[in-house]
């Protein structure tokens, strides 16, 4: 699933830059339109790792049954909206200005650029939506609404209930989006 979620990000973020449009307009349009590819993705990834499904055929077919297409494809999507544009503006937006800066670019670190401002990208991307993954992970598992799981989360956490699980979701991004760059990046140079 979430090689068809890179892939589209990337494509619509290429398409949109080609468009004429600017690099911030390009990243925010790809969010949009990842969102709504990563609502059904994540929602049998999220059943997936807290129920007890043995595979997400049958997960897939449990929501299908339950809650029908509209529990597949919108449970959990304005929470997703949230996310996804502004982390994937950030993330696009954040990458080309490293990659084009003088101390971290292309110019300085060669084939490493990639890698290296792909981790930064990535690791710094998911900081600011934190809060609201962690809602729309919630949401996704108990189709509750997402207001009730912002309430419920701070009367029993307060705000840093918004902030769990922070640190091993920047370095899993970290790592997922250096290796995403860097073979985008050569395939880009290759073909």
């Amino acid at each position: 699933g979430q090689a068809i979620i890179k892939a589209t990000a990337f494509s619509v973020n290429t398409a949109v830059l080609h468009s004429g449009f600017s690099l911030v307009a390009a990243a925010a349009t790809a969010g949009l339109v990842t969102a709504f590819f990563a609502v059904p993705v994540d929602r049998i990834k999220v059943l997936m790792q807290t129920d007890s499904y043995e595979s997400e055929l049958e997960c897939f077919e449990a929501v299908i049954e339950s809650e029908g297409v509209k529990g597949l494809l919108t449970t959990g999507l304005l929470p997703t909206l949230f996310r996804e544009v502004p982390a994937y503006t950030l993330y696009f937006y954040l990458y080309g200005m490293l990659m084009s800066s003088g101390y971290l670019g292309t110019a300085s670190l060669g084939p490493l650029a990639p890698l290296i401002d792909g981790a930064v990208a990535g690791a710094c991307c998911v900081v600011p939506v934190h809060p609201v993954d962690v809602v729309k992970t919630i949401v996704q598992h108990s189709a509750t609404e997402w207001q009730d799981v912002v309430s419920e989360i701070y009367e029993g956490r307060g705000m840093e209930g918004f902030w769990e699980g922070l640190s091993p979701r920047m370095s899993r991004a970290a790592i997922n989006h250096s290796v995403t760059f860097a073979a985008y990046d050569f395939l880009m140079h290759s073909l």
